[in-house]
């Protein structure tokens, strides 16, 4: 583990973010990686909660798409950015098929030679064939970084 001075920085793919329920588990995963002594990039942390209210509550369709499509690029360049900074990758893969968004960052993060790692609580196996757990793609990035 690197000093103190120096902390592996883990960007946290996942899709928990999307509900509130979930978000004592996310903290969970998080305090586990504070306990390890690393610096958590959470995508969820960004300061794009108030943009994201201001587009729902626009009441004309197209004025309200135009302003998602904004918020959108704004949310994805921040990711992007922070992938780009990170150590590495842990990807939050439960459920019967991974998140989208979570494998795009995966696969982005290991296309740039970051190392990934996926977290699966779920005892269901939903991968593509017997013995593998998740989708085959997102876990060849995953064992070949």
């Amino acid at each position: 583990m690197r000093s103190r001075t120096k902390m592996l920085k883990v960007y946290l793919a996942s899709p928990l973010g999307f509900s509130p329920e979930l978000k004592s588990y996310r903290d969970n995963i998080k305090q586990r990686l504070y306990d390890l002594g690393c610096a958590v990039l959470d995508p969820w942390e960004g300061p794009f909660r108030p943009a994201i209210e201001e587009a729902s509550a626009i009441q004309d369709w197209y004025t309200r798409i135009t302003a998602f499509k904004q918020v959108a690029a704004h949310v994805g360049k921040a990711n992007e950015e922070m992938i780009r900074s990170c150590d590495v990758v842990l990807g939050v893969v439960d459920g019967p098929d991974v998140d989208s968004g979570t494998a795009s960052e995966i696969g982005f993060a290991a296309a740039l030679g970051k190392t990934c790692y996926g977290l699966r609580t779920d005892f269901r196996s939903c991968g593509d064939f017997d013995g593998i757990p998740v989708n085959l793609q997102v876990l060849y990035w995953m064992e070949s970084s």
